[in-house]
């Protein structure tokens, strides 16, 4: 549902998105300085509010040219894409006028930007950093997962980043079975927020929570699927 109650339009996701993320960063339940997105792509939207608490900050990139156009933006290169309109409308959100000033601290906070593959089962070695105080990733573990087992695994391998006491902060779409790139369909994974849940609870998290954003229609998208789910979820104490 949206904020109203009321099934939300495809366009509303974003705005969902961004106001979730601020949400959980000036909630005041989060502590630490090390941040782990977890299939950044090449884009830096969803690390905004975050970079306002969390100065250290790596981003996990399975392919080459996504981790090169994070790299550029954090560059101020020419030729990267603009995030300034995201930057402005998040520090909206907060009640921050000084967006250039975010958009220099988030620059500043990036400090690795590195490959990373979420099915490799020792993925926090190959990481060299030990465990983060939050991590997160926004639609990559529903997306690569070929089937319900092997979302278990990766959410399993992904939990080994989250440092005990620690946060993950996991977003992924609800019941599709396939996507378009407008060319080729491609399968997806079906997953129910009920199934998310549980795999979060089974890698050893507690107080789970979530916000589920439900379409009215998915008419002329290139998805099938109902409705987002964004969850956050507490390390237990006692799991590795």
């Amino acid at each position: 549902m949206g904020p109203d109650g009321i099934p939300a339009s495809h366009e509303d996701w974003m705005p969902w998105l961004l106001n979730n993320l601020k949400d959980t960063f000036a909630g005041g339940q989060l502590s630490g300085e090390r941040l782990l997105d977890v299939g950044t792509g090449p884009a830096i939207h969803n690390l905004i509010s975050a970079a306002r608490y969390f100065p250290n900050i790596t981003c996990a990139e399975y392919c080459q040219e996504n981790r090169e156009e994070v790299e550029k933006w954090v560059r101020g290169e020419e030729d990267a894409f603009d995030w300034a309109p995201f930057i402005k409308y998040v520090c909206g959100l907060e009640g921050q006028r000084d967006w250039e000033a975010r958009q220099v601290s988030l620059r500043d906070a990036i400090q690795q930007v590195v490959f990373c593959d979420v099915r490799d089962e020792n993925l926090l070695a190959s990481l060299n950093g030990g465990p983060y105080d939050v991590v997160s990733s926004v639609f990559t573990l529903c997306g690569v997962a070929k089937d319900k087992a092997d979302f278990d695994g990766i959410v399993s391998n992904v939990s080994h980043l989250v440092k005990p006491g620690g946060t993950l902060i996991l977003v992924c779409d609800l019941e599709a079975t396939h996507y378009s790139d407008g060319k080729a369909s491609f399968p997806h994974t079906y997953l129910e927020a009920s199934y998310i849940r549980q795999a979060v609870r089974n890698s050893g998290f507690t107080d789970v929570k979530d916000d589920v954003l439900l379409f009215k229609s998915i008419e002329g998208l290139n998805w099938d699927g109902t409705s987002y789910i964004y969850l956050t979820a507490r390390k237990s104490l006692d799991t590795a």
